[in-house]
């Protein structure tokens, strides 16, 4: 599970920047991904949600390492144990993203990202690149000791015999009725 996590976080990898552009819905392993990256734009339309929990299953991808870097812990604990799931509007107020587009459509929030790719490569970019590679150290500390945590956790989920009913009650637009863990 750890070498497909880091087939995506290989993002992090790259010596320039990254931003995500988001616009509609980037829930579970696409949120996790979008808030990977440096930077993130979006609408006020895109919905952002860390879901795992509502499914039945851990967080994975990083989303429970890079999620409390981003937004602090206590908000991160919300989202993640609840399935929030943020507005635009809300992301950009808890600092989730960066910026909002002016309008709701994917051409304006690929020209936002794209406008902040430019002023980053205005910058000198030995600057940039070093400054990048040492926010990130900073930011990827525990990161193999959490995608380990992660994959181990999301085994546990699967191994349960309740595994699916959150995606089926999904799928029914109803609420999960899970076993309760401590009776067995």
């Amino acid at each position: 599970m750890t070498s497909f996590y880091r087939s995506f976080l290989c993002i992090r990898d790259l010596q320039i920047p990254t931003i995500a552009a988001i616009n509609g819905p980037a829930i579970g392993a696409g949120a996790c991904l979008a808030t990977a990256c440096d930077m993130r734009v979006a609408s006020s339309r895109s919905k952002i949600g860390y879901t795992f929990a509502s499914l039945g299953i851990h967080a994975g991808m990083g989303g429970s390492h890079f999620l409390p870097l981003s937004i602090g812990r206590s908000l991160a604990n919300e989202a993640l144990l609840t399935g929030k799931i943020f507005s635009g509007d809300e992301a950009l107020e808890v600092g989730l993203v960066n910026k909002l587009a002016q309008t709701n459509d994917s051409a304006a929030v690929k020209g936002e990202a794209m406008e902040l790719a430019k002023k980053i490569a205005q910058q000198h970019p030995l600057a940039v690149r070093t400054m990048t590679k040492s926010i990130r150290l900073k930011e990827d500390e525990g990161l193999d000791a959490a995608l380990r945590r992660e994959a181990y956790a999301q085994a546990m989920c699967y191994a349960r015999d309740d595994w699916g009913e959150g995606i089926d009650a999904n799928v029914e637009r109803r609420d999960p009725v899970f076993e309760d863990y401590f009776s067995k």
